[in-house]
């Protein structure tokens, strides 16, 4: 385990217990229900891939800790996280479970409508497949390996209405990287092989609605 991934982990389960220090008395709890699709951008470091557009989604729940404080509130949530991946001509599946916490402010539109605004880390997790290898026709070989745990930033903003429902459009930058890609081309008759190495950064714009019971 590298040092990163370490911090990382330490860092998400920090804020989640901060989330949860305030006692029922200072503040209204409420639970939900969190789900949405994303575009996600992938950036490479090499001027010799292309990035590419990607659909995914997201479910899982949602805890909701409205402050002291009018309009402000604090959102932890649990995700489950499916993206596709398209690397040259093929395309793999990420599987990542998401630790998000978001600190909220917001004000009411009458006693129907609010609006919000959202900032907060997001601490992801693998848990599918780390490594994909591949080789092509001609023999190139591929190498794609994804981080372990990657660190992350989420800005949003968004409306909430009949009290129980929220629809929100975030953007995520990353912070750290989200994986390394190593390939190898052939460079002349002879057959041999050179190495290539790049890094990539992942950025996604989500829509999500919630719903709070």
């Amino acid at each position: 385990m590298t040092n990163l991934s370490l911090r990382t982990k330490l860092a998400a389960l920090s804020f989640f217990i901060f989330s949860l220090s305030f006692s029922p008395a200072e503040a209204q709890v409420r639970f939900g229900v969190k789900g949405g699709f994303q575009l996600a951008s992938m950036e490479f470091s090499s001027d010799a891939l292309d990035k590419t557009n990607r659909v995914g989604y997201c479910v899982g729940p949602v805890l909701k800790i409205g402050l002291p404080i009018s309009g402000v509130s604090i959102e932890t949530s649990v995700l489950y996280d499916r993206r596709d991946l398209k690397i040259q001509d093929e395309t793999f599946k990420q599987q990542s479970l998401l630790l998000q916490g978001d600190f909220s402010c917001g004000a009411g539109i009458g006693d129907f409508l609010g609006i919000f605004v959202k900032l907060g880390p997001q601490f992801s997790f693998n848990v599918g497949d780390d490594l994909l290898h591949w080789a092509t026709e001609r023999g190139d070989e591929n190498h794609f390996s994804l981080q372990e745990t990657m660190l992350s930033l989420n800005l949003g903003a968004g409306i909430t209405f009949a009290s129980h429902f929220e629809g929100a459009i975030t953007y995520n930058v990353p912070i750290s990287k989200t994986a390394d890609f190593t390939w190898t081309q052939l460079t002349d008759e002879l057959a041999t092989q050179t190495w290539n190495h790049a890094k990539t950064r992942t950025n996604a714009w989500n829509v999500t609605l919630t719903y709070f019971f």
